[in-house]
């Protein structure tokens, strides 16, 4: 018999093209090149998912999370409007807009939401593994690359830089004009160093919510694509948050053969940073130049004297309030998103942002059996680590992390509720309640 989950759904039921397509667009509004472009538009248009569902369920019960969750977050934004004298009416609408259809997603999916993350990723990989090998088949590969530019165009950055993307993949310039001799997979992300972000998020929820007993089990079907298709994305902090929940994990199993698999682990990550050039080689050079250069190390470096200067309710994220422009350049540019997001929203954001993410892994962990807070504590290092590259916590997936913590702890829900006076009390079924629930 199929385990029931307790909020009345069937985890083992197979993925349906409904939730697919929810993900996706998820996944898509948080880093395609061209629903980030046009993300107006997209928002809107997926926020009529989100009016429909609250339109069905506008009856029911609020929590007081989820309260909190929307309150604080639009609310330090009109803090800062405040405090920089900025017009941030649109900016508002538009965080309203991710938070909501994000808290739709989670609601819809309920503990079903990592299972079809897993497996939305997993069917990017393989689309993106046939792209991968388009490139390199002479004609075929440049015309499709002609082909996204036609059919989806971009406007170009301030480096007169843009990635084509045919939504279900997403091309690397430097390849097709000679820069690189090798493509980097970027799925359907904006460049591979994003695709590594979300590989592994999934790559560690994979693990999180599987029973990892012997060292094979860190290598199933599903694991070894993530795995391929991380290599195939040739990113820095990708390979080395790979690296990190492959060994911790590792170190999680009971068997003796964990010291031989660590060992193996280390090993073929010491030969990948002396041959690779984006590994090793790329890492010492930034390093070097960290001392005149806005690299991921620089902008660091940046970023922490001017947190120290507004420490506590940051900068904004408005380029105009720190660099007294609205102009991009690559004096502005500064593309470590762990002291970006410091710099821009200071310490209680900061603060406030991961700590809802812990619970979130934790009541996961809890759900799932797997009650380690080491566990918890290695999500929040990983998106710590994956961050240091890329702009990531503003995107829509990231905000959806906030409410998981609601879904996937049904049987200790918050006594604290605004609860909508009803005339007449209905007689519903569980599931039936479970699905007018609002959490």
């Amino acid at each position: 018999m199929e385990q029931q989950l307790e909020s009345g759904t069937n985890n083992k039921a197979p993925v349906s093209k409904s939730e697919f397509f929810l993900m996706f667009l998820l996944l898509a509004l948080s880093g395609n090149p061209f629903f980030s472009q046009k993300l107006p538009i997209f928002i809107s248009l997926a926020s009529i998912i989100s009016l429909y569902y609250l339109f069905c369920n506008y009856k029911k019960t609020i929590y007081a999370r989820t309260l909190f969750i929307f309150i604080f977050f639009i609310g330090y934004e009109c803090i800062h409007a405040l405090m920089f004298n900025l017009d941030y009416s649109e900016t508002i609408v538009k965080l309203f807009l991710i938070l909501l259809f994000g808290f739709t997603v989670v609601n819809l999916l309920k503990t079903r939401f990592i299972k079809v993350f897993l497996f939305t990723m997993y069917i990017i990989c393989i689309i993106s593994f046939v792209f991968t090998v388009l490139c390199y088949v002479p004609g075929i590969g440049k015309g499709l690359y002609k082909l996204a530019g036609v059919m989806f165009p971009l406007q170009k950055d301030f480096k007169n830089y843009s990635t084509p993307t045919l939504i279900i993949y997403t091309f690397l310039p430097e390849f097709f004009n000679g820069t690189f001799k090798y493509t980097r997979n970027a799925g359907i992300f904006w460049e591979s160093g994003a695709f590594a972000v979300y590989l592994n998020i999934a790559l560690y929820l994979k693990y999180y919510t599987t029973k990892i007993k012997k060292f094979s089990d860190l290598f199933d079907r599903q694991s070894i694509v993530y795995i391929v298709a991380l290599c195939s994305a040739a990113s820095t902090m990708g390979i080395l948050s790979l690296i990190a929940v492959l060994t911790f994990y590792s170190f999680q199993l009971k068997s003796n053969l964990k010291y031989a698999g660590v060992f193996l682990i280390c090993l073929v990550a010491g030969l990948a940073f002396t041959s690779f050039d984006f590994l090793g080689e790329k890492i010492s050079k930034q390093l070097s130049e960290s001392g005149s250069s806005n690299n991921r190390f620089g902008s660091a470096m940046m970023d922490m004297k001017d947190i120290e200067k507004r420490p506590l309710f940051g900068w904004s994220r408005r380029m105009e309030v720190l660099f007294n422009t609205t102009t991009s350049s690559s004096k502005t540019h500064r593309p470590n998103g762990l002291t970006n997001f410091l710099r821009c929203y200071g310490l209680i954001y900061f603060i406030t942002y991961f700590y809802l993410v812990y619970l979130s892994f934790r009541t996961i962990g809890d759900y799932y059996k797997s009650r380690n807070a080491r566990l918890a504590l290695l999500g929040i290092l990983l998106l710590w680590i994956v961050s240091f590259s890329e702009l990531i916590f503003d995107e829509a997936f990231l905000k959806s992390l906030l409410f998981l913590s609601l879904i996937y702890r049904p049987s200790q829900r918050q006594r604290t509720q605004i609860r909508y006076i009803k005339k007449r009390p209905m007689r519903l079924s569980n599931q039936n309640m479970e699905t007018f629930l609002l959490h």
